[in-house]
């Protein structure tokens, strides 16, 4: 297992990325069918099996994205970077960094949120990680009161929003300089060149 070079991405830090973006792939459609199934049940009031078990995985896989957020953030700060290719313009490498940063701190922040949704809703369900019961970060809120839920939600949906911007131009970067500039940048994240 070999570490990040000024030229090349190491085995950890490509495979967390790869783990980070499968994770990503998993979470965003069962957060859709999480919603779809709650939404169910609220008005039907039947059999909860399948509610409690994708509210769960959806749980389990944010906190994963998370722990491994941290982690690459930490890897990150105490390892060799590659540089970016040297065919990117000023305005690109700007660009470049910028889309990083924003989707490290949205992959801290986002489920952070979703944590925090959770823990303020008045619904009975709580809040899983690999079916454990995770503590509640923030009180459960008052009957009557959805300030804290309301708030946490719109956070989460922006973050859902913004989330989607920033990733689509990283994909879209990457793309172009592995397709257009031909500068090996997807290859390099995917495999060590030689």
């Amino acid at each position: 297992m070999k570490k990040s070079s000024a030229t090349e991405w190491g085995t950890i830090s490509r495979g967390m990325h790869w783990l980070v973006v499968l994770l990503i792939a998993i979470e965003i459609p069962l957060g859709f069918w999480m919603i779809d199934l709650i939404e169910v049940y609220t008005e039907t009031r039947g059999d909860d099996t399948w509610v409690i078990r994708t509210i769960s995985s959806h749980h389990t896989v944010g906190f994963l994205i998370l722990i491994l957020a941290l982690l690459r953030v930490n890897w990150r700060l105490n390892n060799p970077v590659p540089d970016l290719p040297a065919s990117l313009t000023v305005h690109q490498r700007y660009l470049a960094r910028t889309t990083h940063v924003f989707l490290y701190i949205l992959m801290i922040f986002y489920p952070l949120t979703g944590w925090a949704v959770s823990a303020t809703s008045a619904g009975e369900f709580p809040v899983y990680f690999f079916g454990w019961e995770m503590p509640r970060m923030i009180s459960p809120q008052s009957e009557g009161t959805t300030f804290a839920y309301d708030l946490f939600a719109e956070m989460h949906r922006i973050c859902w929003k913004i989330g989607s911007v920033f990733l689509t131009l990283h994909v879209s970067g990457a793309l172009w300089c592995q397709l257009v500039k031909n500068d090996h940048s997807l290859t390099r994240m995917w495999r060590r060149r030689g």
